[in-house]
């Protein structure tokens, strides 16, 4: 294709893209379809012969709504502009697609396309952006180089139209040849590989980091809290219970060593731990026994103290999303977070929650000790194990069904007296209830459209509809059944939050979470006294147990998620430790082999400076002297511009300040009779522009247009006073075109 026919095109989609790139990442669907699809519709209406424009002044109206509207929606958050201000680009740049074709309109849609590219980058942290970034980059590139080749043909064309006078369309396109086309291709390939050479190189040597404070409108795009791990569990509301493949965290599992570890079992994170029950379905935790900590950047917070740390397991882990509740193993010890933040840390049930309104980490590590939960008192003195609740479930007819299955199973009614044999009755009491879930009539499902669907179900306790009358649910229905009967003959017990997942990815060392891994199970007061891990819900849906059917369309999300993961905390989020980790993988030692080469270069300097006495106080000075050298070059370099120019103005009688004044209006034209001079055509001190002008109309009619323009426009401006910036730049493009054609 020829390649002035091809700039059009690339042109509009550099243009396109970059419309496509503001709203993806505003998330904003419809100025996605309005906006973008004016913009497609716009070559079709605007461009040729025939095509409909807009005039200034409706063009200029038009700008002026869209500046109103962007600036009503900046004013309903004015912490976070740049959506609005994107969005008013947005609409300036389909305005610009419906104006007039020039040059100067055609490099102001290419600025605006930049711009938003740039406004784009600043609240994005999509993958997809992320292409779409690096294919607008790559065609931007191109599409700048076609610009300058178009630039050119078009201002030939109005050169040959103004010797030959005739009307520019009339005018032929210049013929790009197979060595242009080559040229261009060659320089094309190579301008784009050293780009993205130099620009890879800048990303490895200066790391950042993804945070919260990096990209706050980006955060606040997303969902700001994940319903799955908010603090609570309503039986009757939302749920985060799904089979959904979509990917929520991974976690990275590392012991004492820092070898990277595999359970040889299900890894169970726990969210929250709950005890309370509000009524209508609701468990919540308590609100006392509560320790507030603040967090430091890359510092560590250590809950408890503790002397072996052979057993330590260190948790690296990385959300895709803020979520309040932090995951951890059982029994956390200790925290670091990549931000600043304020957090909650429940001893008694050794979970950690972030607190209202403080930054939510996207990456944090905790450490660990892999055992059941320790027994804290909820409250601060020492309490007994194995009291009762303030806030425990109570129903009769759930108590006479838990006393109903200790009988059959043997087992006392009552709790014994005795706290050794109170915690042991405590677990031989709750397997029995797990048994009864567990393997009674009792169905796994995730459609409870059924559920309290009559009158007399919907008044109904949702725990004792479960356990007596409808008998199907998910996961936290069959713990808030286990819920309901321990507390019912006063076992200690509580409903646990989380994920479960034994999806270990060998390529990267980590156990990836999805959505479908969410869980609710249950921990009962044992012996120790420690918190056992119990599990109504039967085995085949267990996340971490039940077989993972992902089809072809489930493992493409899946991969994307990953791919999303990566691009979010391996590319936005490349800080010093990715450094250090990347350099440590490919180049083993580089770090302290670069440090000692530069600790050599450095002591080489010094001994240089020692053996010939300069002290720092002389390097210094020879830094202001090359400093200042540099800043005479440039002055010298301006003097003699202004020399030459001069040497054709008859200066005598003005002031130095109206001398450079002079110099600044009338530039342009002294510099054309400076290379008219060195072309061989100089002009007599007595001749007047204008018959200068006319004696180069005989003389050397190619270029005579040229000087007669530059002669009027140096009678306006040295006698008239004329402002006019426009005419200024004209007369430097006619400056470039009279050495163009002097060249040639």
């Amino acid at each position: 294709m020829n390649l002035l026919k091809l700039y059009p095109l690339m042109s509009f989609a550099v243009i396109l893209l970059a419309i496509v790139g503001q709203c993806l990442s505003q998330r904003h669907p419809w100025l996605l379809l309005i906006a973008g699809g004016l913009a497609a519709l716009s070559r079709t209406i605007s461009e040729g012969p025939r095509g409909i424009t807009l005039a200034r002044p409706v063009s200029l109206l038009l700008t002026s709504v869209a500046l109103i509207w962007c600036l009503i929606i900046a004013m309903g958050d004015l912490e976070h502009p740049v959506p609005a201000i994107g969005q008013f680009v947005v609409w300036l740049t389909v305005i610009k697609l419906y104006e007039k074709h020039t040059l100067e309109n055609e490099a102001e849609r290419l600025i605006l396309s930049l711009l938003l590219m740039v406004l784009a980058c600043l609240i994005s942290i999509d993958l997809i952006f992320g292409f779409l970034l690096i294919t607008w980059s790559t065609l931007g590139l191109i599409t700048l180089m076609l610009f300058q080749l178009s630039c050119a043909a078009e201002k030939a064309q109005q050169q040959r139209a103004r010797v030959l006078g005739i009307a520019t369309a009339v005018v032929p396109n210049p013929v790009s040849g197979a060595g242009v086309r080559r040229h261009y291709r060659n320089i094309t390939l190579a301008s784009t590989a050293f780009i993205f050479t130099v620009s890879t190189a800048m990303f490895l040597l200066f790391p950042r980091g993804l945070t919260s404070k990096l990209s706050t409108v980006a955060l606040r795009s997303m969902a700001p809290r994940e319903v799955g791990l908010s603090e609570g569990v309503d039986l009757l509301g939302q749920t985060r219970i799904s089979l959904s493949a979509e990917q929520v965290l991974s976690v990275g599992l590392e012991d004492a060593a820092g070898e990277k570890i595999q359970l040889n079992r299900s890894l169970r994170l726990r969210a929250s731990a709950l005890t309370a029950y509000r009524g209508d379905g609701i468990w919540d935790a308590e609100s006392f026994g509560l320790t507030n900590f603040e967090i430091m950047p890359g510092e560590w917070k250590s809950f408890f103290i503790t002397t072996d740390e052979s057993d330590i397991v260190m948790q690296d882990v990385v959300l895709d999303s803020p979520s309040e509740q932090l995951v951890s193993m059982s029994v956390p010890i200790g925290l670091e977070s990549e931000i600043g933040t304020s957090i909650i840390f429940r001893p008694s049930s050794q979970t950690i929650r972030v607190k209202r309104d403080s930054p939510t980490p996207l990456k944090y590590r905790v450490q660990a000790i892999p055992e059941p939960p320790l027994y804290r008192s909820m409250t601060s003195f020492n309490a007994e194990p194995g009291l009762p609740y303030p806030n425990a479930y109570q129903n009769p007819r759930v108590k006479e069904l838990a006393i109903s299955l200790l009988e059959s199973a043997g087992l006392p009614p009552t709790p014994p007296l005795k706290t050794e044999t109170r915690l042991q009755w405590n677990v031989d009491a709750a397997r029995v209830f797990e048994q009864h879930l567990r393997y009674g009539d009792f169905e796994y499902t995730l459609d409870l459209t059924e559920v309290g669907a009559s009158e007399e179900m919907s008044r109904m306790d949702p725990v004792e509809r479960f356990l007596l009358h409808q008998q199907f649910g998910h996961c936290e229905y069959f713990a808030s059944a286990l819920m309901g009967l321990c507390h019912s003959v006063q076992i200690s017990s509580r409903l646990v939050t989380g994920y479960v997942t034994n999806r270990f990815d060998e390529a990267t060392g980590r156990y990836i979470v999805l959505k479908s891994d969410a869980h609710a199970w249950n921990e009962v007061l044992g012996p120790g006294p420690r918190w056992m891990v119990f599990d109504p819900t039967p085995a085949s849906n267990v996340p971490g147990t039940r077989a993972v059917t992902m089809g072809p369309i489930d493992r493409l999300f899946w991969f994307w998620s990953w791919l999303e993961g990566q691009w979010r905390f391996n590319v936005l989020g490349y800080d010093t430790e990715t450094q250090e980790y990347l350099s440590e993988s490919m180049l083993p030692g580089f770090k302290e082999d670069l440090a000692a080469g530069l600790d050599s270069v450095g002591d080489a300097i010094r001994e240089v400076r020692y053996s010939i006495g300069i002290g720092s106080i002389i390097s210094i000075m020879i830094s202001l002297l090359l400093s200042g050298l540099v800043v005479v070059i440039v002055f010298w370099s301006r003097r003699r511009r202004r020399d030459r120019i001069l040497r054709h103005a008859n200066t005598q009688g003005l002031s130095p300040l109206e001398t450079r004044r002079l110099v600044r209006r009338l530039g342009s034209y002294y510099e054309m009779l400076e290379r008219l001079t060195t072309a061989g055509i100089p002009k007599p001190v007595w001749q007047p522009p204008i018959a200068f002008a006319g004696t180069i109309e005989r003389s050397h009619p190619e270029i005579s247009s040229m000087v007669m323009k530059m002669a009027n426009w140096y009678y306006r401006r040295r006698y008239g006073d004329s402002q006019d910036p426009e005419a200024d730049v004209r007369m430097k493009q006619v400056l470039d075109e009279l050495n163009e054609a002097l060249q040639d």
